[in-house]
């Protein structure tokens, strides 16, 4: 389906908690806050797994086909594998991917790849373990690499592994990360910081843009990019991986943004960067014959571009919003 830009909206990010094991000090409200333990995942406030097979159901007859399973950490439900599952079984869907933290994915990534799921990212803002802890307050990072390698050998192909950048925090590693692409076949995407959650919205000059790393690094050479893609891709000549810049601030993609949020509450949340919502899990559980109106209503009312640079301040933290 398109929106009023003429977009076509084939993408679908699900939420399925807005729980997380880490602190991440850009997801949450900062380094020394906990974030609230969340909901337990059969709290009816959250979605189930069969309500959320019903609502890609309804979106695939509206176009979909691609959808991400994402958080707070998509790990800590129990029914991950049954959520997954439901929707690969969905007629239309051709990919189903997840974005994790990936504590805990060392021992799921086989079951999560039988259940049908196809690929993963991974949050991982450093590779030094102190550092690691201090941005996650007090995450381990050996999970997490012992994630990344079974992601690896279970086929959950092209690996990415998402790299938040803060100035004076974590950027002194590029260059440690762009070396993990040299023997392993994954993909390193450098984001930059956005003005979401206090800390994001607090600490502007935290911001390092993209352009800035190409900028000292010419020998990084650009792939050619696909239609929707949201990171500019590169490679190091003779180097397995490959490089990608997500650059939502210094070179905003929203033109050619193709992709709608489920919120675990159910919540249809049509950008990122707006603070539009429509509630798709009362339709659904009460008025079901609404629903795919309601979901042609948030297409079509899609903004075309976020408010990032107009001090927009979102209601949800990247936890509740699930990235």
């Amino acid at each position: 389906m398109r929106d009023s830009c003429g977009r076509n909206i084939d993408y679908l990010r699900i939420s399925v908690t807005d729980r997380c094991n880490l602190h991440c000090m850009y997801c949450s409200a900062g380094l020394a806050e906990v974030l609230p333990s969340g909901r337990p995942s059969d709290d009816p406030h959250y979605l189930s797994a069969a309500e959320i097979g019903r609502i890609t159901e309804v979106m695939a007859g509206l176009g979909i086909r691609k959808v991400r399973i994402t958080g707070g950490e998509p790990l800590l439900r129990p029914d991950l594998e049954q959520i997954i599952a439901m929707v690969a079984r969905v007629p239309g869907i051709s990919d189903i991917a997840m974005t994790s933290n990936g504590i805990g994915l060392a021992g799921r990534a086989r079951q999560l790849k039988d259940a049908g799921l196809q690929r993963v990212n991974i949050s991982l803002d450093s590779l030094d373990n102190g550092k690691f802890a201090a941005i996650t307050g007090g995450g381990n990072l050996a999970p997490v690499l012992k994630g990344i390698k079974a992601a690896v050998a279970a086929g959950l192909e092209p690996v990415k592994i998402n790299v938040v950048l803060m100035k004076g925090i974590n950027d002194d590693e590029i260059d440690p990360f762009i070396a993990l692409t040299r023997e392993n076949p994954v993909e390193v995407r450098f984001i930059e910081l956005m003005p979401i959650g206090r800390f994001g919205a607090d600490h502007s000059e935290r911001l390092l843009s993209n352009t800035a790393i190409l900028d000292a690094r010419p020998w990084l050479k650009e792939l050619p990019g696909a239609p929707n893609q949201t990171a500019r891709r590169y490679a190091v000549p003779g180097y397995r991986g490959r490089i990608g810049l997500i650059s939502p601030i210094s070179q905003q993609f929203c033109a050619g943004c193709n992709r709608i949020r489920l919120t675990c509450d159910g919540k249809l949340k049509p950008c990122l960067g707006d603070n539009t919502e429509l509630d798709i899990a009362a339709a659904l559980r009460h008025e079901p014959e609404r629903l795919a109106g309601l979901i042609r209503k948030a297409i079509l009312e899609k903004p075309a571009g976020h408010h990032f640079e107009r001090g927009f301040a979102s209601k949800r933290s990247m936890a509740a919003i699930g990235g």
